[in-house]
């Protein structure tokens, strides 16, 4: 990585999504875990897949970009 490159999420990190993120079906809260992290080389871009504290569907993962989280 170098010096221009996000700092990345790792597994196990809490975030919060940014409350101007769309969603279909509506997330059903804001701050979730890192459960895997998905680069994109071709794009230069990362993505995570995270679980969303307090969604009644305990097993459901939420894909996000990067620039679209921040520590929680």
């Amino acid at each position: 990585m170098t010096s221009q490159s996000p700092q990345q999420y790792r597994p196990g990190d809490r975030v919060r999504v940014n409350q101007d993120v769309t969603t279909l079906p509506p997330l059903p809260g804001y701050v979730g875990v890192i459960k895997e992290i998905i680069p994109s080389y071709a794009d230069r871009t990362v993505g995570y897949n995270v679980t969303i504290e307090d969604d009644p569907r305990r097993s459901r993962v939420w894909y996000f970009l990067h620039e679209q989280l921040t520590p929680a």
